[in-house]
């Protein structure tokens, strides 16, 4: 059985992380690449946020007994064998997953215009996981 309240903090969490990188959509490629507390911001809200998600995964794999994920691509791909995320979107889901390890291993190179395109094109990801977690486990 799934630890709602445990779900319910850490999709808040998320939540707000999620608020946080909407309201930097409207900055310019030029702000990220000329003010680094800025574009620090960004990388380690984005950071964060997926971290989030892959903690929410790792949690309901463990309480609902699913297979053990192989690495953190496979964490996003355990919840969508199970019905949890959509599969049309397991790709897009990967990708955070992989980029989350470039922030940890990679973090020196990573470059202002992959900040700027994943604000841009892919917080509706985010979105769409804490959807689908709330939809399958916090609605009466």
């Amino acid at each position: 059985m799934v630890d709602k309240e445990l779900l319910a903090e850490k999709l808040r969490l998320l939540s707000e992380y999620i608020t946080d990188l909407e309201e930097q959509k409207t900055i310019s490629l030029t702000d990220l690449k000329e003010n680094k507390l800025l574009r620090r911001y960004v990388e380690r809200t984005l950071h964060l946020a997926v971290e989030a998600c892959l903690d929410i995964g790792n949690h309901i794999i463990a309480d609902l007994n699913l297979r053990e994920p192989a690495d953190y691509k496979d964490v996003l791909a355990v919840l969508t064998e199970a019905g949890y995320l959509p599969s049309a979107k397991l790709a897009d889901f990967k990708k955070m997953a992989q980029f989350r390890n470039v922030i940890v291993r990679d973090y020196a190179r990573i470059e202002p215009e992959i900040l700027y395109a994943i604000l841009q094109k892919n917080i509706a990801d985010l979105r769409l996981f804490a959807r689908a977690i709330r939809d399958s486990f916090l609605q009466e």
